[in-house]
């Protein structure tokens, strides 16, 4: 049940006590007292009650000066007020009425009737509320209603747009998926490659473990070891991939400082080169710091760096470099190796084409590193292009917003 909360003002404390006590009785009543009106003023304020039993006597502000400032206050007006007065004269009630009165009370009291004109103000306050916020609902659920009639309409009239557009939604649907499926059957066939030549590596040594000499024992588990890390990194790749897909992946913008990065990816891959002939470099200038998520920035040129090892031989170089274009940062690697077709080199970034070749050691891959790394560096609000020529080299060029610091300092 609500509670009611009723104010009652009047200077005599013999009146207050007999009206609190009669509320007091019934239950769900929680009452407040005032002396005069300016306390009156108070309590409403701050207890802003359902009702109000205010006496006309009283000294300095008398009940109709009170009733006055109450109705005039947008936040009181609506408050209910019953004068308490021992005048019945039609002049009093007139001019109670006039002062946004809506009853009176007569001295003495009698407790039936003091309860039974609460409680009829009270249910005529409430009802008049629920009216309010019945008629508010409906005008809002009119206006909702004019919406939804002129929304319809104009998904009527847009109705054979919608379906066109679902129509070519669907073809490039398709053409994903059968982009996908290549995918996976490419990454199915290096993966039955590398792991025929580990179970191939396992049966030699099996079967003719004793009539191995050490070197060749050694040759068994390093194809093994080499079969192993292609399949991992295959993996690792073939994760982040479907998390990019599905959207699980956040990222975490931060400053990266670039030289930093590419020293560390050069000793992670420096025996790698040195074990190729190939001569692995960083000139990256101290400063060039970038807007960028770590995790995915490493992820990148590790790729880059492992394609452009890949793809060189004895004597071959590889170089990581940085230069600034505005607000960008332009970080390439470029290597002086085997090169690309043109045709090859304008596929490599598509979802399930085979444009990934074994490198010059016969090294493998399915490509999917690059795709991977073109979607972090959309992620970052990059880009990456690529440029080759056949028997010349290849340079990849990562693009990316410079931080404000960095900026000044190339300038």
């Amino acid at each position: 049940m609500n509670e009611n909360k009723i104010l009652i003002v009047d200077d005599n404390p013999t009146n207050l006590k007999v009206l609190f006590d009669y509320l007091t009785g019934e239950k769900g009543n929680k009452i407040f007292v005032a002396k005069n009106g300016r306390e009156a003023l108070e309590r409403t304020a701050f207890a802003h009650p359902d009702i109000i039993l205010l006496d006309i006597m009283m000294p300095e502000m008398d009940g109709y000066e009170t009733c006055r400032r109450l109705k005039e206050n947008e936040d009181t007006r609506e408050i209910p007020i019953i004068f308490l007065t021992a005048f019945a004269d039609t002049d009093n009630k007139i001019k109670a009425f006039n002062s946004g009165a809506v009853d009176f009370i007569v001295k003495p009291f009698n407790q039936d009737e003091v309860l039974a004109r609460i409680k009829t103000h009270l249910t005529i306050s409430r009802q008049k509320k629920e009216l309010e916020k019945a008629n508010a609902d409906l005008a809002d659920a009119n206006v909702a209603l004019g919406k939804s009639n002129q929304a319809l309409a104009d998904a009527n009239s847009t109705l054979e747009e919608v379906n066109h557009a679902l129509e070519e939604t669907n073809k490039e649907l398709a053409k994903a998926n059968a982009s996908k499926d290549k995918l996976f059957s490419i990454v199915a066939h290096d993966m039955r490659n590398k792991l025929f030549s580990i179970t191939g590596s396992i049966d030699m040594l099996e079967s003719f473990y004793h009539d191995l000499n050490d070197d060749e024992k050694q040759d068994r588990i390093r194809a093994m070891a080499d079969s192993s890390k292609h399949m991992y990194k295959l993996f690792e790749n073939l994760f982040t991939w479907a998390r990019m897909q599905t959207g699980s992946i956040e990222v975490v913008t931060e400053e990266v400082n670039v030289a930093g990065i590419a020293e560390e990816i050069i000793s992670f891959f420096m025996e790698d080169a040195t074990a190729k002939g190939v001569e692995l470099t960083c000139d990256v200038p101290e400063g060039c710091d970038v807007m960028y998520d770590k995790n995915m920035l490493q992820f990148i040129i590790r790729n880059l760096v492992h394609n452009a090892i890949k793809y060189c031989d004895s004597g071959n170089r590889v170089v990581i470099s940085c230069t600034q274009d505005g607000k960008w940062h332009n970080i390439a690697v470029t290597d002086n190796g085997v090169g690309m077709k043109k045709e090859i080199c304008d596929s490599i970034f598509e979802t399930g084409a085979k444009s990934s070749r074994p490198g010059t050691r016969r090294e493998d891959g399915s490509g999917l590193g690059l795709m991977v790394a073109k979607e972090f560096a959309e992620l970052n609000r990059g880009s990456i292009s690529i440029s080759s020529r056949e028997g010349f080299g290849t340079k990849v060029i990562l693009s990316l917003p410079a931080s404000s610091e960095c900026a000044s300092h190339f300038e």
